[in-house]
């Protein structure tokens, strides 16, 4: 019996804390991320509006195999609608309650047996041709289920990453023309280098990213970069579609006494057989050309070492038409 009692004392205190965490807690919901497209805003605006672009680029289509969806009468702009099942994620209903063109767009979700959530879209013109478009998700949140609020972050904001990524890939893709991609045998000749090794989801690789390591290392190898005569370059140590993260070395060759410090390493690699690519064209669409080697060598009963190289010969800063930026995909072979 006294078992009993400290289990329903014990039991009580618990409900007792979370009621009072609970009184701390804000009472609505708000997660949202953005990203920048090299594209106008109308070109982004499309594929939003149109509920039946989203299969392209959902990010949940793509985590889900067993969602499917189904449309309302109407597929676009305001009073669109769709409905959704899932045998994992259980099913619901969107539609759009507002739009203005090319700039905001508000849409209502119903969960089903949960309270509706409201979804909103911006984009916004940059300087240069770029729009910021900013996805975001928000609700209210009732008195014993304030604490979901804690999670709801880490619940949909990488969903989300996932999907403005996709976004900008497709719309830019749009505006450039096929690539001619071929592949050919050589030598990547040996070197020297400092590199700055990160972990980091697949959405965080842009000039943000790349821009900071590269000043970094700059930075550290100060005059000693005057003897730099080759360009500089990644390397992709492992790309995980499940996780969508990636571990990217990013370096720059220069023979020097320097030894490195902190997380700028020094490193050498001798002359090896590789895989080539000129590749000319934006950054972004780099992936064709991995993916076009990659079929190569399974074509050609070739071993690739695992290393994916990203030579950058182009200086961006010298040369602003992206179309003519040439990146050498290079991958290592075995003997």
């Amino acid at each position: 019996m006294r078992i009993v009692k400290i289990i329903l004392w014990v039991l009580l205190a618990l409900v007792a804390i979370y009621l009072i965490i609970s009184l701390f807690l804000p009472g609505k919901y708000n997660v949202s991320r953005e990203l920048r497209v090299n594209a106008p805003a109308k070109q982004i605006y499309a594929q939003v509006i149109d509920f039946k672009n989203w299969e392209a680029w959902s990010p949940w289509l793509q985590e889900d195999p067993t969602m499917t969806f189904k449309y309302g009468e109407q597929t676009s702009g305001e009073g669109a609608a769709y409905s959704w099942t899932s045998e994992e994620s259980g099913g619901g209903k969107q539609s759009i309650k507002y739009a203005s063109p090319y700039d905001t767009i508000k849409t209502v979700i119903n969960f089903d047996g949960r309270d509706p959530s409201n979804g909103l879209w911006t984009f916004t013109s940059s300087e240069n041709g770029l729009t910021i478009v900013k996805w975001g998700f928000s609700g209210e949140l009732g008195f014993f289920s304030r604490i979901f609020g804690l999670f709801m972050d880490g619940m949909v904001g990488e969903s989300f990453e996932i999907g403005l990524a996709n976004i900008k890939y497709i719309v830019e893709s749009q505006k450039i023309p096929e690539a001619k991609l071929e592949v050919y045998r050589s030598q990547l000749d040996s070197m020297r280098f400092y590199s700055i090794t990160e972990t980091v989801a697949m959405t965080e690789l842009g000039p943000d990213f790349f821009g900071r390591n590269f000043s970094k290392i700059n930075a550290y190898l100060g005059k000693e970069m005057q003897n730099s005569n080759r360009p500089p370059f990644a390397v992709f140590h492992e790309w995980n579609e499940e996780t969508r993260r990636t571990t990217v070395e990013v370096a720059i060759p220069l023979w020097s006494m320097l030894e490195g410090k902190d997380d700028i390493k020094k490193r050498e690699m001798a002359t090896t057989d590789a895989l080539f690519i000129d590749y000319y064209g934006p950054y972004e669409f780099t992936g064709k050309a991995h993916q076009a080697i990659s079929e190569y060598a399974m074509q050609n009963g070739t071993d690739l070492l695992g290393m994916g190289f990203e030579i950058y010969v182009t200086d961006p800063s010298e040369e602003a038409d992206t179309s003519k930026w040439l990146t050498k995909i290079v991958y290592p072979i075995a003997p």
